[in-house]
């Protein structure tokens, strides 16, 4: 059973049990089936419930070391292989990261990941650490157990030559555990405290100052983000689709497949509006980056909000007109919440060159201009559609990546008191 655990704002990490480190190493294939040069990888996992980023560790063998990038998303696995092409070819997966310049030896060798000069984790094979004498031919070796006793029956050889990205460890912190973790909820007053008692402009100023500064993700790291933001509380493996509402896997993404079934990465505030460049914090900002259906998304297209128009042959619960687009009922009020921190996150612009973006109660607001509609419209959809469990977990594990929160998920009143006034409310 989930606990839901309530942290200050300063506290370092969200609480996660663990008798071990966070990150572990979890599969390694260092005797590939066809050709060591480049099948071989590293599969690491993120056993907390914060996400880690991976600058300062590296992966070490006897004849070097390799130093990882990339941001480990809490609860998942992160592949290190030598060339993607060859993963995907052996595996049908595209590795987290790629370019592994170790050369692992087929008699006797080990893996050790660091931090710093700091070792985390360990494993041998065929005595290339003592006492550990496992041996693999053609296939990978891989964690059994999910308590770390840094002994070499912690680990076993595969049926085969793996399967990289699965394995022990099912537990995620939010909803859908299959593994006892705990849904992290910050202390709100603590994080909000600036802007207790605030109202209208003063608020949303206070706002700003509050969400300013989070973390930046590059976009690349969105599609593990969305995966792990988004993912679908029945089903683990699956993403759930803004606009669709289908229940999509995480591997069935844009890039990977050429199908218009697939999913891709959303801007619910049109990049197109402000920030067409992949520096800006906006770009990469999740709190309004979510997947969507690619031939729906392609419908979308950079039109503002607004209701009316022809309802989508593959989603007819949208729909759409050649200037403005009206989701579905049961996700209004998201694409409204998300569309208020948009506008409250970039007031006055950024550190990126991200401008002031702004709600207009109009619509259409053009192609380029730093502005979308249509206030009071979106304002009606919040009141309509009020916050879910869905979109609650989704900002906690957001906060989890980026370190600041939507606020009018967590405070639904806020926006009246910023937007009221202008919609006659």
């Amino acid at each position: 059973m989930k606990q839901i655990t309530t942290l200050s704002l300063l506290a370092s990490a969200f609480y996660c049990s663990s008798s071990f480190a966070s990150l572990l190493i979890t599969e390694v294939l260092y005797d590939a089936p066809n050709n060591d040069a480049t099948e071989e990888f590293v599969e690491l996992y993120n056993n907390s419930c914060t996400a880690i980023n991976l600058q300062g560790y590296s992966v070490q063998d006897n004849g070097g070391s390799f130093n990882l990038s990339g941001t480990v998303a809490p609860r998942s696995y992160f592949l290190v292989a030598k060339n993607s092409a060859a993963m995907q070819s052996l595996y049908g997966k595209t590795p987290h990261l790629s370019g592994l310049t170790l050369a692992f030896g087929n008699s006797g060798d080990y893996v050790k990941l660091k931090n710093g000069s700091t070792e985390i984790d360990a494993v041998g094979w065929e005595n290339g650490l003592s006492g550990w004498s496992i041996n693999a031919t053609n296939k990978s070796i891989s964690r059994n157990k999910t308590t770390d006793n840094n002994l070499v029956s912690d680990w076993v050889v595969s049926s085969n030559y793996g399967n990289p990205g699965t394995g022990v460890f099912t537990a995620t912190c939010g909803g859908g555990d299959t593994g006892g973790g705990t849904d992290p909820v910050i202390n709100q007053p603590t994080y909000y405290a600036a802007a207790v008692g605030k109202s209208g402009s003063e608020l949303k100023t206070a706002l700003n100052n509050i969400l300013r500064g989070h973390v930046r993700l590059t976009y690349s790291q969105v599609w593990d983000a969305l995966s792990y933001t988004d993912e679908d509380v029945n089903n683990s493996n699956n993403v759930m689709m803004l606009y669709a509402g289908r229940s999509v896997a995480k591997t069935f993404r844009a890039g990977q497949t050429n199908s218009l079934d697939a999913w891709n990465r959303e801007h619910v505030w049109a990049k197109s509006h402000g920030f067409p460049s992949e520096s800006q914090y906006a770009y990469t900002d999740i709190h309004h980056l979510r997947p969507a259906d690619v031939s729906i998304n392609s419908s979308r297209g950079n039109k503002d909000f607004d209701t009316g128009g022809t309802p989508l042959t593959e989603a007819p619960e949208n729909k759409t007109d050649s200037d403005s687009f009206e989701p579905r009922n049961a996700v209004k009020g998201d694409v409204a919440r998300m569309m208020f921190y948009m506008d409250v996150r970039y007031e006055g612009g950024d550190e990126t060159s991200t401008p002031n973006l702004i709600l207009r109660n109009y619509a259409p607001t053009g192609s380029s201009a730093p502005e979308m509609g249509k206030l009071c419209v979106l304002l009606q959809w919040h009141i309509q559609d009020p916050v879910d469990s869905f979109e609650t977990r989704r900002n906690n594990r957001i906060y989890e990546w980026q370190q600041n929160r939507n606020p009018f998920i967590d405070n639904p009143h806020w926006a009246q008191s910023i937007y009221g006034a202008s919609c006659g409310l």
